[in-house]
């Protein structure tokens, strides 16, 4: 390999460190690779892990090749942006046992960095993984619970979670950053490297997807990257290695997958490829969703949700002026999402299907409201629209300036006389003591339901989930189908979504009744005693999120 392989690319200024490329150092840390570690998952488990031609050429030969003049490591930091089920977890694991071994500093301080404690576990679990696979690692190490320690070298290498509390006393040789399109800040990624002040030749590697344009601590360092891969920014102390597809590339085309994919064919499969990208192609959230995980390309946090073909499939054959008299007997859940004042509101009954056909529709009935002085302040155009919602009987008007939450109080009980929900749904902000009194006045099963990334997800992906596959009736409500065609969804950096406007409808894009909708379905789906993560009890209100 050392004859026939050319030296990598010497990055630009790397001649200020008097840079020059150790080929028995890339040499070594290559064969480090398919004689001490083996895969741990899949087909390939227990196998050797010889190196991908592009993880051999593009990350290892350089990262370990490449030294300054006092034979010390020329780079000392590495950003590298990979699609997912290419394998990076595994190249990262088998990187921080390298580290372990190839430099022989004692007291050496290695660390797996994420966002929560769970996540930095992946690639700490898959080490201890490979350690155990070989004898020659294993009698050398000590694998313990939070910690794959050597006490030869007295160095040791642990999961390490965000914030940066309590961890400026660290003095990392190295650290491995996974994932870092879900994290918020830096402040990590800030303390770990100060830490490393003290040492010859400390190394940090972050290793991600694509994340939202913008967002996030990854979003600032994928601009810094792509500076310097322009050569507008020198900084021969940072590889840069980005697998995506480009902004203009076909995404549904197999040649984009296999540009943004190095692996493509052998642990990316081409039919699950393409069964993706049908799913992508019928919904511009999964749209982002695949070009953002799959296509590595960043993509923007507002998507356009629901598809106008997908929403009138589901609205089946009964009307909605009719669907209440077809749900008697159903189980029931609500969602009211409250104005603050002079607002919309908006009251969703959903209805699962009966217990013996789990595979039948949802059905899910509305109720609008107005103060009637809202619809007389509104401009001519859209006044018209509303008044047309009055005259069908989508929409009811209420008498005054500002939402009478007594008014929606006192619908809300005829409703339940009649339907007997188990479960309502409200957002507590803003509210007052107007929940309380329905849970303690009238007996109602009220429930708060925030709407925040956490809570609203589950729901938001599950309702969308109803929509694409034509598993609910609607019977084309006028108002529910106007705000079905003005919403949008936010994501954050973990791939939470939440309903939002869309921008192109702006203020005037009203989106309540889809969001009570969303809440009513996630109480329809929360099956005790299973609660989503952020779940409280406070004075014997459940508070979700």
């Amino acid at each position: 390999m050392a004859e026939s392989l050319p030296i990598p690319a010497m990055p630009a200024g790397a001649e200020k460190f008097g840079a020059w490329f150790d080929e028995d150092a890339a040499l070594r840390a290559c064969a480090f690779f398919p004689a001490m570690l083996r895969h741990t998952e899949g087909e390939w488990a227990g196998k050797p892990f010889h190196l991908m031609d592009w993880q051999r050429d593009e990350l290892i030969r350089p990262l370990f090749g490449w030294k300054r003049a006092d034979g010390t490591r020329l780079f000392r930091r590495a950003w590298i942006e990979i699609p997912r089920k290419n394998g990076k977890t595994e190249i990262a694991a088998g990187i921080s046992l390298l580290l372990m071994f190839i430099d022989r500093e004692m007291g050496g301080q290695g660390y797996s960095m994420a966002v929560d404690k769970d996540q930095a576990k992946i690639v700490f679990n898959k080490a201890a993984t490979m350690a155990a696979m070989n004898p020659g690692l294993s009698n050398r190490l000590e694998l313990l619970k939070g910690a794959i320690y050597c006490p030869a070298l007295n160095a040791s290498f642990k999961p390490l979670s965000a914030g940066p509390q309590g961890k400026h006393g660290l003095s990392p040789t190295f650290a491995i950053g996974d994932e870092v399109h879900e994290w918020r800040d830096g402040e990590l990624a800030d303390v770990v490297h100060k830490g490393t002040a003290a040492r010859r030749q400390p190394l940090e590697i972050y290793i991600t997807t694509a994340g939202i344009k913008g967002v996030g601590y990854a979003a600032e360092q994928h601009d810094l990257a792509l500076e310097i891969l322009a050569g507008d920014v020198i900084d021969p102390t940072i590889l840069v290695v980005i697998f995506a597809a480009n902004e203009n590339d076909d995404w549904t085309k197999e040649e984009t997958w296999r540009k943004a994919n190095p692996n493509y064919g052998i642990s990316v499969k081409p039919d699950y490829m393409r069964e993706e990208a049908e799913k992508a192609a019928r919904s511009p959230r999964a749209e982002n969703d695949f070009r953002r995980f799959h296509l590595n390309q960043w993509t923007e946090q507002i998507t356009r949700w629901i598809p106008v073909a997908d929403w009138k499939a589901s609205a089946g054959s009964i009307s909605w002026k009719d669907l209440p008299a077809y749900v008697a007997g159903r189980r029931c859940f609500g969602g009211i999402d409250l104005s603050q004042a002079r607002d919309w509101s908006a009251l969703c009954w959903c209805f699962p299907p009966p217990d013996d056909q789990p595979e039948g529709e949802y059905i899910f009935t509305w109720r609008f409201w107005l103060p009637d002085q809202s619809l007389f302040n509104e401009p001519a155009g859209r006044r018209a629209r509303y008044q047309s919602y009055v005259d069908a009987g989508a929409l009811t008007l209420m008498p005054g300036n500002i939402v009478d939450n007594e008014y929606i109080r006192a619908q809300v009980n005829a409703d339940a006389e009649i339907y007997n929900p188990e479960w309502i749904g409200i957002d507590p902000f803003n509210m007052g003591d107007m929940p309380n009194r329905m849970r303690d006045t009238d007996g109602l099963p009220i429930e708060f339901f925030r709407q925040g990334y956490l809570s609203m997800s589950p729901a938001s992906k599950g309702f969308e989930r109803l929509v694409l596959g034509h598993k609910m009736q609607h019977g084309n409500h006028p108002v529910a189908s106007w705000m079905a065609r003005n919403i949008s969804v936010t994501t954050d950096p973990a791939g939470n979504i939440k309903p939002d406007k869309s921008a192109e409808t702006g203020a005037s894009g009203k989106i309540d009744g889809i969001v009570a909708a969303i809440m009513a379905y996630g109480g329809a789906t929360l099956k005790p005693p299973e609660r989503p993560v952020g779940v409280q009890n406070v004075n014997g209100i459940l508070i979700i999120g």
